[in-house]
């Protein structure tokens, strides 16, 4: 028979266990579907970060990129009314 603290560490080590199962499970889950959480970026900020990423990348100029980011932005405010009323 046992004595002492001994007696009750197995429980301890089960619910240790489960806890990093429950864990491993969840970020395996987060990684096929991307991140879940909202990141603060709408839906209008990927055309911009896809255009700031081209600009990174050297894909286009400086002008090029100015010239598309306000197409964009013409864009993006000429569709706010029409889509607030929907």
């Amino acid at each position: 028979m046992m004595q002492g603290w001994g007696a009750g560490w197995w429980l301890v080590g089960a619910v240790f266990m489960v806890f990093c199962m429950v864990m491993m499970v969840r970020m395996m889950g987060m990684g096929h579907s991307g991140h879940r959480g909202d990141s603060g970026h709408t839906a209008s900020d990927e055309p911009e970060r896809t255009l700031a990423n081209r600009l990174a990348k050297g894909e286009i100029d400086v002008e090029e990129y100015e010239r598309l980011l306000e197409a964009l932005r013409r864009t993006d405010s000429s569709r706010t009314p029409s889509s607030a009323q929907t």
